[in-house]
């Protein structure tokens, strides 16, 4: 039976090994699971809830989804988006 997952990473710019460990790795094993239909999302609108500087959030922003990209996230398999992409989210 197939599972839906949904999931998320805020673009904060300092992914480290915990994130690996305790998020990325598992998105990449869902994604390489057949029988999941994953999404996975860069929750930008929710980084915005503290003070940003606009350029380094584009950055982190980049910075997350190449992460996902370089850690074996496969947007063939699984749909990759940023929050602030869809409209409905916010209102």
């Amino acid at each position: 039976m197939a599972k839906k997952i949904f999931s998320g990473v805020q673009p904060s710019g300092n992914l480290h090994l915990g994130n690996y460990l305790g998020a990325i790795k598992n998105f990449v094993e869902l994604n390489n699971d057949k029988d999941n239909k994953c999404v996975f999302c860069v929750v930008d609108l929710h980084a915005i809830t503290v003070s940003q500087n606009p350029k380094e959030l584009k950055n982190n922003i980049y910075e997350t989804v190449a992460t996902f990209l370089a850690s074996g996230i496969d947007p063939k398999k699984s749909i990759i988006f940023n929050q602030s992409g869809v409209r409905a989210h916010s209102e």
